[in-house]
């Protein structure tokens, strides 16, 4: 039996494994075992999708993003950031070619794992970019190594692959994974088509809870007057966000009217509403789980404090509002995403103030809106690509068994 291992070293990095894995199972994969390892945090999404996981995990409270700030460098550091990754070197070294093929989904924390298995392996380029130009694109030294170990890359986007091909990299753009299952359900959640309807992104991280509590005082913070149709926020929350502890129990600033929330009728709470807010100067705030592509869909904007969520967003043409955080997407790495997002989003400062006149205006330029619709669309690609890849790693284990019989 041929085994397949997915490394990815972020949540997002482990969803687009899942949805890579998703299309294999559903496809005519031979006698294949599957595992996975998310060198950050736990690996949830291969436990959900029933896939055996292995370690060493990265617990550390960057998430990863240590490299983007000193202040998470140092708290990683007293976590035990280099026993950490001294563990996963040498796992990785101990691997010894058991893998038919892996499948490396990230940067190059997952491309130095890879090359020191010894196994044939894939890069499913989703973190770097050349829209990031030096910030974060491919360096020489992973244009080396993915040049002389990698089987094939899959970049994000075209302007990359040109790159890659400049440098002599084996690679295909077969689209972008994150832009697949993101077709919805058709929902509406009961919004009247009059209604202007703003999706909000808290994140699915440790400090989702607090991005969504500042985005509340966003929608506190909004000029009636300067909006013409009823406003909707909808809040996209993940699975096991606690909507009692980040909402119902949240009071208003002093000064603003009360809001009012109310529990989502038996017919709500099957579309996904976990609860209705109301502040008083009449804008809702919902906060809807389990329809994550729906409320995008639903959205004439996006907020977001998110990761590839975001990015989601801006692929499916949604003008973008971010800001930097508390947590670990801070001021250093709204700036790296930026560079990415270009013309498709707006970078604002973090006041909840300065945020809401942002939605206001945006929401009153239409032209403006439709130059960063586009620009969002050509950055994330197309969707079909965790598909197509799956059909790639097919054909490498059926061309290998071909080449032994």
């Amino acid at each position: 039996m041929k085994k397949i291992l997915f490394i990815s070293n972020g949540h997002g990095e482990d969803a687009i494994a899942n949805k890579i894995i998703s299309c294999l199972r559903a496809g005519p994969v031979p006698d294949v075992d599957i595992h996975g390892w998310p060198m950050v945090g736990e690996g949830g999404a291969y436990t959900k999708n029933e896939i055996p996981v292995m370690g060493p995990f990265n617990r550390l409270p960057s998430c990863g993003f240590a490299t983007l700030s000193w202040r998470w460098m140092v708290k990683d550091l007293f976590a035990g950031w280099i026993p950490t990754h001294l563990r996963q070197i040498k796992a990785a070294a101990a691997l010894k070619k058991s893998y038919s093929l892996i499948i490396a989904v990230g940067d190059i924390v997952v491309i130095g794992a890879a090359c020191l298995s010894g196994s044939p392996f894939f890069l499913v380029g989703c973190a770097k970019s050349s829209y990031y130009a030096h910030m974060a694109g491919y360096t020489r030294l992973e244009k080396y190594l993915l040049r002389k170990h990698c089987r094939k890359t899959f970049p994000r986007d075209a302007l990359t692959a040109e790159e890659l091909d400049k440098w002599h990299v084996p690679n295909a753009y077969v689209g972008n994974p994150m832009m697949d299952d993101l077709e919805g359900t058709g929902r509406k959640f009961g919004i009247p088509e009059s209604a202007t309807v703003i999706g909000v992104l808290p994140g699915s991280r440790f400090d989702a809870e607090a991005n969504a509590r500042h985005l509340l005082r966003v929608a506190e913070k909004l000029n009636p007057d300067r909006l013409s149709s009823p406003l909707f926020f909808l809040f996209a929350a993940y699975d096991n966000f606690n909507i009692e502890h980040t909402a119902l129990k949240f009071a208003p600033e002093q000064g603003m009217q009360e809001w009012k929330t109310e529990k989502p009728s038996k017919e709500d709470a099957d579309n996904g509403i976990a609860l209705h807010l109301t502040y008083g100067h009449g804008t809702k705030a919902w906060f809807i789980k389990h329809r994550f592509a729906d409320v995008l869909r639903k959205s004439a904007l996006i907020v977001g404090t998110a990761g590839m969520a975001n990015e989601q967003a801006v692929g499916l043409g949604k003008p973008l509002i971010v800001f930097p955080t508390e947590g670990v997407m801070g001021p250093a790495y709204v700036k790296m995403k930026m560079k990415y997002f270009g013309p498709s989003a707006l970078r604002v400062p973090a006041d909840p103030i300065s945020v809401a006149k942002a939605i206001e205006d945006l929401l009153a330029d239409t032209a403006k809106q439709s130059r960063m619709s586009l620009a969002g669309q050509e950055r994330m690609g197309a969707p079909g690509a965790s598909q197509a890849i799956a059909d790639e790693i097919i054909r490498f284990l059926s061309a290998t068994d071909e080449q032994k019989s």
